[in-house]
């Protein structure tokens, strides 16, 4: 079993993560979705692990690719930041024209977990500048060789 943490949108203010750190606990990796992708280094080296990343469209200067497709346990997920593909409808077809079962997308600011048709789509919010009425977020996947689940974690 896998443990994940998908962050978007935190536009320079890794400073929240401790407020995360107990939800969070051991994971395998981070996936960073974009806005300050640099961040993700960052974050990486907090939480011990390695990392991958996609940019988004606050990351005009990265040579990060605008999408990824990473293969973990016998699954495929999508990582990319939202700002080229937006709407539940078009990211299922996105997903599912990649292969993937899963989706991780930002650019919202709006933490949201649902699913399509079998294809598992996550936003995990906005560490620094939440939408929504919504407090700082970020997401926990899980994946295991059966399938991929994936929780929200909301600072208090």
């Amino acid at each position: 079993m896998a443990k994940i943490g998908v962050f978007s949108d935190t536009h320079g203010a890794t400073d929240h993560l401790d407020l995360f750190l107990n939800g969070l606990g051991r994971v395998d990796a981070v996936f960073h979705l974009g806005d300050c992708v640099r961040d993700a280094k960052i974050l990486s080296e907090r939480l011990g692990t390695g990392y991958a990343a996609v940019r988004g469209n606050c990351d005009p200067w990265s040579e990060v690719p605008l999408e990824k497709v990473i293969e973990w346990d016998g699954h495929r997920i999508l990582l990319l930041h939202g700002h080229t593909v937006s709407g539940k409808l078009p990211l299922y077809y996105a997903a599912v024209s990649r292969g993937c079962e899963c989706v991780l997308y930002g650019h919202t600011h709006v933490a949201s977990v649902d699913r399509h048709e079998g294809v598992l789509m996550v936003n995990p919010g906005s560490l620094s500048l939440p939408r929504g009425g919504q407090n700082p977020s970020c997401a926990l996947l899980t994946v295991t060789p059966e399938g991929i689940d994936a929780k929200l974690l909301f600072r208090p």
